[in-house]
């Protein structure tokens, strides 16, 4: 017995502590602190893992089954049988949140008292947050990222604001349903609801100062969403309130316009207060649409950048995009929009199976009166539709603990003990699979973090040898790939560098990816192939001068001087998005060669 109590215990310590990873910044696993969540994430779950196995077998525990169940089993199989290349980051973390939701929900069924504690700890994990947004902003602590003045513990203010958008109704609820707490005389068998009274009274007034500095429409709009329903809930129950309604019907009717004109109104507002903004995230899902259309069934997990760039230099090359467009165009990793990038990269059918989960969810949680975690999980799903919380694991790992607390009270049906243990095993040897196919990867960044002191020094040879060792294991990475072809360049392995290049365009719709190429294909005296890339450069991000320079120089090199000319007029014109030291040098560069 006390050896289950202790499996207990450290089974909890360990779910609140990938609860809080959000604080993380560095731990030296990888090689960034995104990186290092991850393997921190990997870890943690191997002992979850290992731990549940033992409980189950210890106190040969019957599980739940829920009809949620169901629909998260299929969504996952439909996601990895959908798999067309090489297993990636993200498929291995959906492996492990959905498997990190059983556990939690074993979790809850085994010890009542978690999901307390489980609710303590998130809304503390937003006061944390409120409290370095204001440290950051008095000058107190330096934010993550030097471009922003509020980040949090996140590397920009936009999932920063978020973040304390999703907690921000949920502890508004606790401040209205426990509001007694001030007027009544405190006992301390009444102390957990003082606690969480108390702890959520302060998140939410130290959000409030955080969330109109960050300047986060998106996030104001999530936390007006989640508070929304934490409102009716409370107004519906209110006999007073439902009498008033009844017997002033035109005055209530009256104020209702009223408010929706305001609501409109602030619309607007937002709108013009980062007008660019607004309208490049609606470009971008205009061409989300178009690439739909072309693949709704889907392009695979990871692949959206890529992909998009190729729709987004189409509609350019054909000459339908307009002078606007052309100047907020940008090169985007995310959809800005979490359901239509789910649409793009598997496809319409998996969209239409995560739209039931959202369904179901929002429907249990209405109807068994969780307003709590629904009114949160409401907040993240508004955020989903104008961000990319999905991509980041934080907001996943809080995804998994809004959908545990909304189904705890859903009826299921009780799995037999031997199925459960056959069930526990599996699970364990998944996520073992999992941590096993993962640490090579561990390694090749540890040993990345070597290479890149050797090329930041100049040793391009030994760089080179070092990048290709780990190449097939961080392939799929960005950062990688961009120095690894640098290095090559270096070392005057033009056409090697360009095979690199290559595999970067699939997953990342980076115009300068195509302007190294094209300066490879110029360096071997291949103007027609260096021409297409600098061409497919241009059309993806229209408003940068950078491959208009490129093609100057390319055909001037090449004997083609009214090609030469035209582009450096385009070089000396166009009006850039951003005026900068390099602009000035490539026009004062390009005078000095028509001269």
């Amino acid at each position: 017995m006390r050896l289950l109590k202790t499996a207990y215990s450290m089974q909890v310590v360990l779910f609140l502590i990938i609860l809080v990873a959000v604080f993380l910044t560095s731990i030296g696993f990888g090689s960034d602190f995104v990186t290092d969540k991850y393997f921190w994430f990997y870890l943690l779950m191997g002992l979850i893992a290992f731990l549940s196995f033992c409980i189950v077998i210890i106190k040969r525990t019957e599980m739940p089954f829920k009809p949620i169940d169901v629909l998260i089993l299929i969504f996952t199989f439909a996601i990895i049988l959908h798999q067309r290349d090489v297993v990636t980051t993200k498929h291995i973390l959906l492996i492990l949140i959905v498997l990190l939701f059983y556990y939690i929900r074993l979790a809850f069924q085994e010890n009542k008292h978690i999901k307390y504690w489980f609710t303590v700890c998130f809304i503390m994990t937003g006061l944390v947050e409120s409290i370095f947004g204001l440290m950051q902003l008095s000058g107190f602590m330096q934010s993550i990222y030097s471009l922003f003045r509020i980040t949090g513990s996140f590397f920009n203010p936009g999932p920063y604001s978020c973040y304390l958008a999703v907690i921000f109704p949920m502890a508004f609820y606790y401040t209205l349903k426990y509001r007694i707490c001030y007027k009544v005389r405190f006992h301390f068998r009444n102390f957990p609801i003082y606690l969480l009274w108390g702890i959520s009274l302060l998140t939410v007034s130290l959000s409030v100062i955080i969330l109109p500095v960050a300047m986060s429409r998106t996030a104001w709009i999530a936390c007006v969403g989640g508070c929304g329903l934490v409102f009716l809930f409370f107004f519906a129950k209110n006999k007073k309130v439902k009498a008033f309604v009844f017997h002033n019907c035109k005055k209530c009717i009256l104020a209702a316009s009223i408010t929706v004109l305001l609501i409109i109104a602030g619309g607007f507002g937002m709108y013009k207060l980062k007008k660019d903004s607004a309208d490049g995230r609606t470009f971008i899902w205009k061409n989300t649409i178009e690439l739909i259309k072309r693949n709704p069934l889907g392009v695979g997990i990871g692949n959206f950048s890529g992909n998009y760039g190729h729709v987004q230099a189409a509609y350019f090359e054909s000459g339908k995009g307009t002078e606007d467009e052309k100047r907020i165009a940008g090169n985007p990793e995310y959809a800005f929009n979490e359901y239509l990038q789910i649409c793009v990269e598997q496809g319409v059918i998996v969209f239409l199976f995560f739209m039931c989960i959202v369904g179901h969810s929002l429907y249990v949680g209405i109807k068994r009166k969780k307003i709590a975690a629904t009114s949160s999980f409401l907040a993240l799903l508004i955020v989903a539709s104008a961000s990319y919380p999905f991509s980041i694991l934080s907001f996943l790992v809080v995804l998994v603990f809004l959908l545990t607390l909304i189904h705890s009270s859903e009826i299921s049906i009780a799995i037999p003990k031997s199925v459960s243990i056959s069930l526990a095993f599996v699970a364990f040897v998944i996520v073992s699979l999992c941590l096993y196919y993962r640490y090579p990867i561990y390694v090749a960044y540890k040993k990345w973090d070597k290479v890149k002191m050797l090329y930041v020094y100049g040793n391009n040879k030994e760089a080179a040898k070092g990048y290709d060792e780990i190449y097939p294991l961080l392939s799929n990475q960005v950062q990688f790939l961009f120095e690894y072809a640098q290095c090559l360049i270096k070392s005057e392995q033009y056409e090697e560098s360009n095979k690199v290049l290559e595999k970067a365009v699939k997953i990342n719709c980076d115009p300068m990816f195509y302007n190294i190429m094209g300066k490879n294909f110029h360096a071997m005296k291949k103007y027609v192939e260096a021409e297409g890339c600098l061409i497919k450069s241009s059309n993806i991000v229209p408003n940068r001068i950078y491959p208009y320079y490129l093609m100057t120089l390319m055909y001037i090199d090449s004997g083609e001087m009214e090609k030469a000319k035209t582009m450096a007029e385009i070089v000396l014109t166009k009006e850039p998005k951003v005026q900068s030291t390099a602009v000035r040098e490539m026009r004062n560069e390009v005078r000095k060669l028509l001269e």
